[in-house]
Parts: C-alpha cells; structure tokens; sequence
C-alpha cells in the first residue's frame, strides 16, 4: 500500500509538471505588432523572461523530485516485481520531462538574448533620435541667439546712456555694443577680449551679466563647448542677471553637442524645474520626455 501510495504521488505530479510544462509556451509568444514602441516590447519581454524562469525552476525542482522518488523505489526491496514496468515507464517519463527542461532552458536563453538585441537596438534608436533633436534645436538656437543679440544691440542704441563718457575713454555701453557686433560679425575672439575688458573694469555694472554670458556665447559659437560650458556656469555668480535661464538652457545644448546625453538631459531638466517660464522650456522638454 505504501508504494501504491507513492507510485500515486508520482502519477499526480507528472501531471503538475506537464500542466506547467503547457503553461510556459505561451508566453513566448512575440509581440504581434512590428510597430511597438522598443520600450514597451523590452517591457513585455522582460515580464515573458521573469515568468519563463520562475516555472523553469519549478520544473527543475519537480524533475528532481520525481527522479529521487523513482531512485528509491527502484532500490526499495519491498516492491513487488510487478512494480518494475511501472518503474520502467516512471523513467520514460522522468527522460521526457527533462528533455521539455532542457528545451525551456534553451527558450530562456534565446529571450534573454533577443531582451539584450532589442534593448541594444532601443537605445541606439534613442541616441540617434536625441542626435538629431540636439542639432535641430542646435540650429534653431542660433538663429534665437542672433536675434537676441541684434534686439539687445537696437535696445541699447536707442536708449539714453547712463553715463557720460570721458573725451580719452568710451563708455561701458559703448564699448559691451562693440563687442557684441564683433560676435555677429564672427569676430568671437576679438568679441572675448573687449567683454573680458568689460568685466575686469567693472564687474557689477548693469551690463556685465550680459557680457560675461556672451564670452560663453562666443565660445559655443567657435564649438569650444567645454570653455563654453565655464563661462556660462559664471553667470549664475551675478545677482538678479537675466541670462540665467539662457546659461542653463546652453549649458544643455553644450552637453548636447559634445554627446554626454545624461548630463545634457540634467540640464534640461534643471532649466525646466528653475525657470519654468523660460521660453527655452519647450525646447528643453523634448529633450526630457
């Protein structure tokens, strides 16, 4: 009776671990729609991994089971001879189970394999994307920059000055609209020296916020983005500038366009959570989403 009992365990938990065994196929099954987002498929796929593992390893645990429990009733000297073709077809069974084991271990490896491709695959789509959106962003901030420039200079020049010059020396405003047409005009390092003049002079004029933001200005223009990345940082430094938002969005653009994607999205992001009513936000949003 006891074997009996056993022999009827064994019979139920073959048919577990056939249940789970016809279970596990299912799951492989690949994303119908070609279109899906790389994300959600590494998603999905991971999910379709973490289950095909767990029952890989209930598999293996009940296949061991099994095959103990037919070891010992083999080798037990109180079952009966008519027990040894039982025993013989338990062992067939035990070899097929094992054989559906060593295919599930395969099916693992394939998904995880197909998991690494496909996330390989998403984050090269993901740089090339954030590539391209830099140099379009790129493009469209030079043409805001030159405006802003060209609008900054008509301001001043229409504007009274705040000082009068001396005969032997011009004034500030004089010589900072200098400087600035010097940067329109491509002269960036000419445009470098007179603002750093500027600042070395008087660094808590109106306008030396202004011209220290240009120094990096010019830098970023002649594709100097680890200067350039220097001098706007220095903007943060003057009280109340109104080129802090600028800096930040170009301290992204800076990271941007040397290719340290984590850094530039840092910036991006800092520039969205400080300045909120920045016009570079929507600019910068795309970069973050």
């Amino acid at each position: 009776m006891k074997n009996k009992s056993l022999l009827l365990k064994i019979i139920f938990l073959i048919l577990g671990v056939l249940l789970v065994c016809s279970s596990v196929r299912p799951v492989l099954a690949k994303p119908k729609n070609k279109n899906t987002d790389y994300s959600a498929q590494i998603s999905q796929m991971q999910t379709q991994l973490n289950n095909l593992k767990e029952k890989l390893d209930k598999t293996i645990k009940m296949v061991n089971g099994l095959s103990g429990k037919v070891s010992r009733l083999d080798k037990s000297d109180a079952a009966p001879v008519n027990y040894s073709k039982q025993i013989s077809q338990l062992d067939s069974t035990l070899h097929v189970l094992q054989t559906v084991t060593a295919s599930l271990s395969n099916d693992v490896v394939r998904l995880q394999r197909q998991v690494n491709q496909n996330a390989q695959r998403a984050s090269y789509t993901d740089s090339i994307n954030f590539e391209i959106l830099s140099q379009l962003i790129i493009l469209e901030n030079r043409i805001v920059s030159l405006g802003s420039s060209l609008s900054e200079t008509k301001t001043l020049s229409n504007s009274e000055p705040s000082e009068k010059p001396t005969v032997t020396k011009r004034s500030y405003r004089d010589r900072y609209l200098q400087a600035l047409t010097m940067h329109q005009g491509g002269n960036n390092e000419g445009a470098i020296s007179l603002f750093r003049q500027l600042l070395n002079e008087d660094q808590y004029h109106e306008l030396a916020d202004n011209a220290q933001y240009w120094i990096g200005e010019c830098f970023y223009s002649m594709k100097q983005y680890r200067r350039a990345i220097v001098e706007f940082e220095k903007v943060f430094a003057f009280k109340n500038s109104n080129k802090e938002d600028d800096a930040q969005f170009k301290l992204g653009l800076c990271y941007a366009a040397l290719g340290e994607r984590d850094k530039a999205i840092d910036e991006f992001q800092r520039l969205i959570d400080y300045y909120p009513q920045s016009e570079f936000v929507t600019n910068a949003k795309q970069f973050v989403k």
